[in-house]
């Protein structure tokens, strides 16, 4: 299974690079010349086999003039650096406070936007949700919404896979596969449906560049078995079960499983693809959940009017817009409301939708 890898592999690795007593030599200032031919030599390497990449690395340690930046730490080092770098979110190396670092819990959330359609933002995956999930369906049918949206931005990464596979089986029909986890040698584990949908109509799935594990497979279930709709940023791509063990004082996270859904490329390591991207930057957005966690919703959704010239201020010799603008440049108005563009795009599509239904 591609960028997977053993524990014991990595370990002794980590173990040799931690014994490194010598001080790495500095580096000569690349130039764009000597990039182009690093470049062109690590092409060739690629073509390599093992023989000749051994005698390449023994004529570098019996000629190169530095013979200190070529120790078997030094090289042992700049090995896990580069399989760390290449194998990105299948390998975590962390301290013992970073790994046991608790995740903030954040609310479940339901609500109702423009009167018609059901925003439910998960929050923390716990045992709690189902229920949760289960009452605002529930609510929804009872309303006859039109659309219904699922917020996952705001669910901490998870491997709790039998979890998510219980909240997708919300909206598949009971029986149906839903997705595997694979692992290297052994059998797949194969995921069911295990309940009768609870919910018909048209989904908007909100993802972000934090969604992770469980909330990856949720969207990307009902991605393919509802039609839902993505719509966000590209996922973290860690939709995996990862393995830890000690090392000193470090924790060495491997992942040993991954997920895979039928109809869609792996979404590990390179992450689940909206239908709809929306470029919002992750501070402003984070800002917006944290804010949104309780309280109204329009302030988020609804755009405010803008100042604009009309025949009364023609009469009154007045701009209303040239009188905003001074306010602004003169820090005389409050700070701008921040708007949740991701559930804007979601209600937008449901609204479209809805219209394509009844024309």
């Amino acid at each position: 299974m591609k960028y997977v890898v053993t524990v014991s592999v990595l370990l002794a690795g980590l173990a040799s690079a931690a014994l490194a007593v010598e001080t790495p030599s500095p580096t000569p200032a690349a130039s764009p010349a000597s990039d182009a031919a690093q470049s062109g030599s690590s092409r060739l390497i690629d073509q390599l086999d093992v023989n000749q990449l051994k005698e390449i690395l023994d004529k570098l340690r019996t000629n190169y003039v530095d013979t200190r930046a070529l120790t078997n730490d030094e090289l042992n080092q700049a090995a896990i650096k580069l399989l760390l770098a290449k194998l990105g979110p299948g390998v975590r190396v962390q301290t013992e406070s970073e790994f046991a670092r608790a995740t903030p819990v954040r609310p479940f959330r339901y609500d109702v936007v423009s009167n018609r359609f059901s925003y439910i933002r998960l929050g923390t995956l716990k045992d709690s949700s189902l229920t949760q999930l289960d009452n605002a369906i529930g609510e929804s049918r009872s309303r006859n919404v039109e659309g219904l949206i699922i917020d996952l931005r705001t669910v901490s990464e998870d491997s709790d896979y039998d979890l998510a596979n219980s909240i997708v089986s919300r909206f598949v029909g009971n029986g149906e596969p839903t997705f595997s986890l694979i692992t290297k040698g052994a059998e797949p584990k194969s995921f069911t449906s295990q309940s009768t949908p609870l919910y018909h109509g048209p989904i908007a799935v909100l993802i972000d560049r934090q969604t992770a594990g469980a909330a990856e497979v949720i969207a990307g279930v009902l991605k393919t078995k509802d039609r839902a709709l993505l719509i966000g940023q590209t996922t973290a791509g860690r939709a995996v079960k990862y393995k830890t063990e000690p090392l000193g004082n470090l924790q060495v996270s491997v992942a040993e499983s991954e997920v895979q859904i039928a109809g869609l490329p792996l979404i590990f390591p390179g992450g689940l693809v909206p239908d709809i991207a929306v470029n919002e930057p992750q501070e402003v957005e984070n800002q917006v959940l944290a804010q949104s966690d309780s309280g109204p919703l329009d302030p988020f959704i609804t755009d405010e009017e803008r100042p604009r010239l009309n025949e009364a201020a023609l009469v009154n010799g007045t701009n209303p817009e040239l009188d905003a603008y001074e306010e602004q440049e003169a820090v005389k108005t409050t700070k701008a409301q921040l708007k949740d563009e991701s559930l804007q795009h979601a209600i937008d599509f449901l609204i479209t939708l809805s219209l394509y239904k009844k024309s």
